[in-house]
């Protein structure tokens, strides 16, 4: 699982971004939340949801990027578009985007080989304080961890101590160990 934390911008660019794609037939809207009544009677524009978007974030004038934008991909084809959903949500509240009446939109892409959806929301919390997003990508890799449950450390530990069952005399016989356990090694 990958978690592809895209460029921040004031003018909520990937909204046009994803809405291209929606209309060259390669993507689509999957969820709208927390837009107050767009979307209900009827299809939004883009112009229509970064306005929103703008409007929301002006709860807090001191954030100029306030757009978070991210993709999500599994490898291939692995996930379905709902399990990926699923996972998106609990990605989110991890990264403290999952409030009640924060915005958030998200598209299901279908140009690539993989499954990935991208998601796009404010900044700011419905409160108008800023999200936390000191080390972010750091901080997304750990949620994608425990989301998934993995632990890093101790699988390491696990095949150093494999690797360690094996007899070598050479740094290249160790390091074909170590590839074959999914790892590079370096002298």
């Amino acid at each position: 699982m990958i978690a592809t934390i895209l460029p921040e911008s004031a003018n909520f660019h990937a909204v046009g971004y994803n809405e291209r794609k929606v209309s060259k037939g390669v993507a689509r809207l999957l969820e709208i939340q927390n837009f107050g009544t767009l979307g209900t009677f009827g299809k939004t524009t883009p112009g229509e949801l970064v306005k929103y978007l703008q409007e929301y974030t002006s709860r807090n004038s001191r954030i100029k990027k306030a757009q978070f934008h991210v993709a999500i991909s599994c490898k291939g084809h692995e996930w379905s578009e709902e399990k990926l959903l699923d996972f998106a949500h609990r990605y989110l509240k991890e990264m403290g985007y999952a409030e009640p009446e924060q915005p958030l939109l998200v598209y299901s892409h279908y140009d690539t080989d993989n499954t990935h959806l991208h998601i796009v929301t404010s900044r700011i919390a419905p409160n108008g304080r800023k999200i936390a997003h000191d080390h972010e990508r750091r901080h997304s890799q750990e949620a994608i961890d425990r989301i998934l449950g993995m632990n890093w450390k101790k699988k390491t530990g696990k095949d150093m101590d494999a690797a360690m069952q094996y007899t070598f005399s050479s740094f290249a016989q160790f390091k074909a160990v170590m590839f074959s356990l999914g790892y590079e090694s370096y002298q």
